[in-house]
């Protein structure tokens, strides 16, 4: 009798889980929008939920089925959670600026008790979020960044002193590598204010914590999945998404810096400067609700922490993946190499200047950020119930329902760029980008959400590949991998097997 019972409720348990994996299967036929079928427990591509392709091409997938049958948004499945796919530039716009009070929030899972660091801008909601950019953006001014520039200035230096000990031993490097330790260099001395050395010593503890934080092991890929689909779960879960290790890195590295320049008084007119000017003032405001300001002292580390994140991991890969694309296609090479040896004779040097006068340069890093951008979609929550524009008044989208902007899909489109696997910097030329629509582009993102760091992005890619293309040729190496391929399990854009390269002196 016993056996039967616990059997009974095993069953009965089974059925109840069944039936709230299954409830939200009719959420987009009964609001008439056009939508994919659930596959219980799985959602609507099981390649997303094993992690077996690149979420990119999965979006890809749905953004050319909803084209093709004409629907400028089609309803998707994570899990049991639904998604709508939006496939037209048009409503692109309406949704990232016209609508952006209905459609605020990015709907990532933070936690700011027990992973503190994840309470970053890129995660923040609502009053928090606005209040918190509002009082970072002054520190991404092109003023700003020209007073920064001589910390990218001295991390080039470096790099041009690596690479020349590179070839002596032969020429062959992964450059992927190679720009992840300049890029943490990089970083490390503009949001935490001290020398990584990356370059030099190949057993940086800051380049070791930065690997760290990118490693995507099943178990991770996993928790980040029920985060993604069930955040009431993830809540019930003891593994966090953040790496221990790299957590208190970061955070005593932070917190030992902030310390060390208040006591000497030290000023390098960085982004730690902002954040210790936000963290005093804050401390002059003791009872203040931080919930509505944005700036509670606790979440400050995580503001560098973040800066870390979309500094390093996509400027590092676009670098190198724009530099392979230069080995492979040596013709825009060389073009590119006489407009960096006309603008540096003009200027004398790389300087903040010069590198505005490097227009093709710009048109090279837009075309590679256009094959490879950063994020293969840009993630939204709906904060107030919306009523999709010119649909049926069943199509309402209730608060918390999921929406993604296929990055890569739309940039992939041959509507908008012919021909579009290949690279192409003359897409970016001013007369052939005023005749596609402004959001058939959208490395960083656009509308009020938009990547605050995109100027030093620019500046600090521009100076490398300044650096580079003045002393060096590259060419592909026999061990590289072409067309390049993306890795399935990463949740940034990441290239499978790295970017071999060869580099020789001019």
């Amino acid at each position: 009798m016993a056996a039967f019972e616990i059997l009974a409720a095993v069953v009965a348990v089974m059925l109840v889980f069944y039936y709230y994996m299954t409830s939200t299967a009719d959420f987009f036929a009964k609001r008439d929008i056009p939508h994919l079928p659930q596959t219980p427990f799985i959602g609507s591509s099981v390649d997303v939920f094993l992690s077996r392709r690149w979420r990119g091409k999965v979006w890809q997938d749905w953004y050319n089925y909803a084209k093709t049958n004409g629907h400028k948004f089609l309803g998707v499945f994570l899990g049991r959670r639904p998604m709508l796919v939006v496939c037209d530039v048009e409503m692109v716009k309406t949704i990232l600026v016209k609508d952006f009070q209905h459609v605020m929030d990015r709907g990532m899972y933070f936690d700011r008790q027990r992973e503190p660091l994840s309470a970053n801008l890129f995660n923040l909601e609502g009053r928090e979020w606005k209040a918190l950019r509002g009082k970072l953006s002054p520190t991404f001014t092109s003023g700003k960044m020209k007073s920064m520039f001589y910390l990218v200035r001295a991390c080039t230096d470096e790099l041009e002193s690596y690479l020349g000990g590179e070839v002596q031993k032969g020429g062959e490097v992964e450059m992927a590598e190679v720009m992840a330790k300049f890029s943490t260099d990089v970083i490390g001395s503009c949001a935490f204010g001290v020398e990584a050395n990356s370059l030099k010593d190949p057993n940086a503890e800051f380049r070791n914590m930065g690997r760290k934080v990118f490693e995507v092991d099943r178990l991770r890929v996993i928790v980040m999945m029920i985060a993604e689909t069930m955040p009431w779960l993830r809540s019930l879960l003891p593994m966090p998404l953040i790496n221990p290790q790299v957590k208190n890195f970061f955070t005593r590295t932070f917190n030992e810096n902030v310390e060390y320049r208040e006591r000497q008084k030290v000023v390098r007119h960085d982004f730690i400067d902002l954040l210790i000017q936000l963290k005093n003032k804050e401390a002059g405001h003791e009872g203040t609700d931080h919930s509505a300001t944005g700036i509670d002292e606790a979440i400050l580390p995580a503001q560098a922490f973040v800066f870390f994140l979309a500094g390093f991991e996509t400027s590092s890969a676009a670098t190198s993946t724009c530099l392979v694309e230069l080995a492979h296609h040596p013709e825009i090479q060389e073009k590119l190499r006489e407009e960096v040896d006309r603008v540096l004779a003009k200027h004398g040097s790389i300087t903040y200047e010069s590198l505005h006068d490097m227009t093709y340069m710009e048109q090279c890093i837009e075309e590679t950020m256009r094959l490879y951008p950063a994020l293969a979609g840009l993630p939204r929550v709906v904060t107030r119930d919306y009523q999709l524009p010119g649909e049926s008044p069943k199509a309402v989208l209730p608060a918390g329902t999921r929406v993604i902007i296929p990055t890569y899909a739309i940039h992939c489109d041959p509507e908008f760029y012919p021909d579009p696997m290949r690279f192409d910097p003359e897409r970016f030329t001013e007369e052939n980008k005023k005749s596609r629509p402004h959001y058939a582009y959208l490395p960083f993102g656009e509308g009020p959400r938009i990547c605050i760091g995109l100027r030093f992005a620019m500046m600090q890619m521009k100076t490398s590949l300044a650096m580079i293309l003045r002393s060096y040729r590259v060419t592909p190496s026999q061990k590289s991998e072409y067309p390049l391929q993306f890795e399935p399990k990463s949740f940034v854009t990441r290239l499978r097997g790295g970017n071999r390269l060869r580099i020789t002196k001019r």
